[in-house]
């Protein structure tokens, strides 16, 4: 598998394009790959729309899907200069404001677009030292592949348990530590609650609390697709983000929930609050992407096991 991979990714885009159709059309209109869940979890999030409308969405969802397999392979022998031409940050200014003040950064992502091709460029366009934390694979071999493909232009991948041993001891120079905020938790006693896509939707605690623990500055990073310009080209962006609390009217649910969460991770109501809080402006600002691209998040997952 690892040889047929490293050949794939030498080869032009429009030749991985027309092997992307084909992976598209086979997941659709063969196996039916996740479909159900696919599905449900458009209706349950669109319920505004039409029948014809969630249609379009899914086709157009597998596409991009099967445009990300493609794509995550042709990382492995992507050049930065092909890597800088497809996918362009449209903040550069805001990577060069946080170099400028010398903090330390919780760059909070999501499955939007192509997240692998966002951790490539990240540590293109940001000075900082870069940290991309990820869940490793069951195969060591192939996890060790894709680790080197991430790393190729100097983002540093780090297992999602060794986070905090490897932040005991950061580098001299200022850090980003960028996460994917959008999974669903393991622990649903020490996840936090958000109302996102209609839906009572639980969250993993990581980016909330790992940010003020840390003392970062919390930045959202969206990407988008831009077909209008080719196919596998992209546009991203980066926003500072405030830890206060301030801006929420908390209900008492709301008040229960921050004293979950104080509880269970052993911290201050006020630290559990601006948690709360910075995690619910990621889901906003989320929510807002993917209703504008709605085709562009990651559909697959059973992302509401507990409803």
């Amino acid at each position: 598998m690892r040889p047929l991979i490293r050949l794939l990714s030498k080869l032009p885009f429009p030749v991985l394009h027309v092997l992307s159709s084909g992976i598209a059309f086979l997941m659709v209109r063969v196996f039916g790959y996740r479909k159900k869940t696919v599905r449900g979890n458009l209706e349950r999030s669109f319920p505004e729309k039409s029948k014809a409308e969630i249609r379009a969405i899914e086709r157009q969802f597998y596409a991009n899907f099967a445009d990300i397999l493609i794509e995550t392979i042709k990382n492995f022998a992507i050049t930065e200069a092909e890597l800088r031409d497809r996918c362009r940050l449209t903040t550069p200014e805001v990577a060069k404001e946080l170099w400028a003040k010398q903090v330390n950064v919780a760059g909070i992502s999501s499955h939007l677009a192509n997240w692998e091709i966002l951790a490539l460029s990240l540590s293109l366009e940001f000075q900082h030292h870069c940290y991309g934390v990820y869940k490793p694979l069951s195969d060591p071999k192939m996890d060790a592949e894709i680790r080197v493909s991430r790393q190729r232009f100097g983002i540093e991948m780090i297992p999602i348990k060794a986070v905090r041993g490897v932040l005991e001891q950061p580098p001299a120079k200022p850090w980003l530590l960028g996460l994917l905020g959008d999974q669903a938790p393991h622990d649903y006693e020490k996840a936090f609650e958000v109302q996102f896509l209609n839906q009572r939707t639980y969250v993993v605690p990581g980016p909330g609390l790992l940010t003020l623990e840390q003392g970062l500055t919390p930045i959202w990073g969206w990407m988008r697709r831009r077909p209008d310009l080719g196919r596998s080209r992209f546009e991203w962006g980066v926003e500072i983000l405030s830890t206060e609390a301030s801006g929420f009217e908390w209900t008492s649910a709301d008040r229960a929930q921050i004293e979950r969460i104080a509880r269970v991770h052993a911290v201050s109501l006020e630290t559990a609050e601006r948690a709360l809080a910075l995690t619910r402006r990621v889901a906003e600002r989320l929510e807002a992407r993917i209703r504008e691209n709605p085709a562009d998040w990651l559909w697959t997952h059973r992302r509401w096991k507990a409803r």
